[in-house]
C-alpha cells in the first residue's frame, strides 16, 4: 500500500528535483566528470528556509559561503569560484521561480538580491551594454573571480532597473535569450 508524501518530504523532492534541473551539462561544460552530480547533491540539500532575508549583505554573506562550500566539493584541481558561484545562481533562480518552493521558504524576498547566473554570453551582453572597457575582460567561467564577478553583477542591477524589471535575476531571461537570438 502507498504511504502518503508529507509536505517536507515533497518540498525535499522538489528541491532535489530543481537542483537537477537547474545544474545539467551545460552549466559546468568544461569541468571534470561528476562535478555536476556534487554540486546537484549539495543543493539538493540546503537548508533554503535559512537564506537571509532581511537584508542584501546578509544574503550575500550567505551567497558567499555556499558559493565557498560547493567550491570544496569539487576536484582539488579544478575548485573553480566561478562555477560554484553560477550553479548556485542558476540553483537559486530555479527556486525562486519554483511556486512552491518560493511560498515554502519566502524566497520571494530574497528576489530583489538575487545575482544573474554569468555565462559567456550573459557577460558578452553586460560587456556590450556598458560600453567598451568599463567591465573585466571574460576570461570563461574558470578564470571568473569574486571582485570580477561582483563588477559585472553592480552592472546587470543597473541594466535591469533601466528595463524596469521587478528583480534583477529575470535580466538572465532577456540577456540569454537576445544573446542567443541574434
Amino acid at each position: 500500500m502507498r504511504k502518503p508524501i508529507s509536505k517536507a518530504k515533497l518540498l525535499a523532492i522538489i528541491q532535489q528535483f530543481t537542483a537537477i534541473d537547474a545544474v545539467g551539462p551545460s552549466a559546468v561544460r568544461g569541468q571534470r566528470p561528476k562535478t555536476a552530480a556534487k554540486i546537484q547533491s549539495y543543493l539538493g540539500k540546503m537548508d533554503l528556509g535559512k537564506a537571509p532575508r532581511n537584508n542584501r549583505q546578509d544574503f550575500l554573506r550567505w551567497l558567499d559561503l555556499h558559493t565557498g562550500r560547493i567550491q570544496r566539493k569539487l576536484p582539488s584541481s579544478r575548485k573553480r569560484w566561478g562555477v560554484a558561484r553560477k550553479t548556485l545562481n542558476l540553483f537559486l533562480r530555479s527556486c525562486f521561480y519554483n511556486h512552491y518552493l518560493r511560498r515554502a521558504y519566502a524566497l520571494n524576498k530574497i528576489g530583489p538580491w538575487l545575482e544573474v547566473p554569468l555565462d559567456s554570453v550573459v557577460a558578452r551582453e553586460l560587456r556590450h551594454d556598458a560600453g567598451k572597457g568599463v567591465l573585466p575582460r571574460w576570461q570563461g567561467l574558470g578564470q571568473l573571480q569574486q571582485h570580477q564577478s561582483q563588477e559585472y553583477q553592480e552592472h546587470a542591477r543597473d541594466y535591469a532597473a533601466a528595463c524596469k524589471l521587478p528583480v534583477t535575476i529575470f535580466l538572465d531571461n532577456y540577456l540569454w535569450l537576445h544573446g542567443r537570438l541574434k
